[in-house]
């Protein structure tokens, strides 16, 4: 997320860093996850000497040597090593691995706001240069379109995005050792499995965001109950895992992968069509459980499709595809999710002045005295009826409509993808009589 809130540097410049186009940068405050039960976790901060007395979850081979550097130091500043942890290969399953107390990881301030878990523990870290963050172009442009795709602050970096995508898909097929070979797009099956790794992520971040949101402003319900929704049905999701792999075995990837992705336009279904200001606890946990089953099923069917197509000692760079894809639609999923909701919202609200009588002004300055509320005290104010009945509006509906607007119009992602599989992946070979 890009914040211009007071106390967080921000300087404007363009780099290139591990051949990714970077957009303006801020430097937020520093924080360490530690496992909620850590005699840690009780501090108010922590130093970086403290990086000494657990061990930090280490990032997966194929990210850059910077990042790996500036995340997984092997010493304090007074030189005391740091022991090292398990491999996380994404956000969610880092976060997992400290949660389960297996060590901890630094992360920017603002992760505690979009990834709140009753497992984990925030903690200030004092003493270690800032986590630097810094924006994709195209989630820059992207963003930037919430106020109008005609801004040059939107199409220029949406331009920029696409013509450095064109010049590197062009390097590749040009160069003698290419970083991943071009030639297996070819298949049809790879394709779909690399476009389904990136659309599983964006939808599992999307869908976060989206619950958040939904049930910070709406429901007014805590971070930390917002964390345990995704607690319920975690050890059936577990087992269900191990039953995908054995299907694959025996049906090949494609069913499972067909049915990853169908649960999780259920998932999806399911918030758009019950989503409300007095929507049932139970069915937002059932909405969360099946898009953490589709997903992580689908990705089962994914890894084994993707290293099926690795030749003979390239395996590690062709596996590096499902985290590179993944990490894209992670980057994308809450960009994206946010412009159809600010688009979708925004008509909401116009469509439900109109019909009261009110003029685009007056509905404008009721939202945007109900966002100004929300942001002086975000713990505790969510959506407030009273508020709103004064200006003749009833936003808490309209909230509420445009999240279901999203939720249907991003389903249909995960669904293109389940056809593209059933008519592009191979299908089980059946054995001669």
């Amino acid at each position: 997320m890009f914040h211009k809130s007071p106390g967080k540097a921000k300087i404007v410049r363009r780099l290139q860093e591990g051949g990714r186009l970077i957009a303006p940068k801020t430097w937020p405050t520093s924080r360490r996850t530690l496992p909620a039960g850590h005699p840690l976790a009780q501090a108010e901060a922590v130093t970086a000497e403290h990086l000494a007395e657990l061990p930090l979850v280490q990032l997966p081979p194929a990210v850059t040597k910077s990042f790996r550097t500036d995340r997984n130091p092997t010493r304090t500043p007074a030189g005391m090593p740091i022991p090292p942890g398990p491999t996380g290969g994404t956000l969610n399953e880092i976060l997992t691995l400290v949660g389960a107390g297996w060590g901890a990881f630094p992360l920017g301030a603002q992760a505690r706001r979009y990834h709140p878990r009753p497992d984990v523990a925030y903690r200030p870290l004092t003493g270690a240069p800032p986590v630097q963050w810094g924006l994709l172009t195209l989630v820059h442009g992207i963003a930037e379109a919430e106020n109008g795709i005609t801004r040059l602050q939107a199409w220029l970096p949406l331009v920029i995005s696409a013509i450095a995508g064109v010049l590197f898909v062009l390097h590749e097929r040009r160069a003698t050792e290419p970083v991943l070979e071009p030639s297996l797009f070819h298949s049809s099956a790879f394709t779909v499995a690399a476009l389904a790794s990136l659309t599983l992520n964006f939808i599992a971040a999307g869908f976060s965001f989206a619950l958040g949101q939904f049930g910070s402003v709406v429901l007014t319900l805590s971070p930390r109950t917002i964390g345990l929704l995704y607690l319920p049905g975690a050890l059936l999701v577990a087992g269900a895992v191990v039953l995908a792999g054995r299907l694959i075995g025996r049906y090949t990837p494609r069913p499972v992968l067909i049915t990853g992705m169908l649960v999780l336009v259920a998932g999806g279904l399911l918030m758009a069509v019950t989503a409300g200001p007095t929507m049932a606890l139970w069915i937002l946990v059932l909405a969360t459980w099946l898009t953490n089953l589709g997903s992580l099923v689908a990705s089962a069917s994914v890894a084994e499709t993707i290293l099926s197509h690795a030749p003979p000692g390239r395996s590690g760079a062709v596996a590096s595809v499902q985290p590179a894809f993944g990490m894209t639609g992670y980057a994308l999923g809450p960009a994206v999710y946010l412009l159809l909701f600010n688009l979708f919202f925004r008509r909401q609200w116009l469509n439900d002045a109109d019909a009261r009588g009110l003029s685009e002004t007056q509905a404008a300055q009721a939202v945007d005295a109900t966002r100004s509320a929300m942001a002086q005290s975000p713990a505790t104010v969510g959506y407030d009826p009273n508020l709103l009945r004064q200006a003749g509006l009833d936003l808490g509906l309209d909230f509420t409509d445009g999240l279901r607007l999203t939720m249907l119009v991003t389903s249909l992602l995960p669904l293109a993808l389940a056809v593209a599989a059933y008519f592009l992946m191979p299908r089980r070979v059946r054995p001669t009589p």
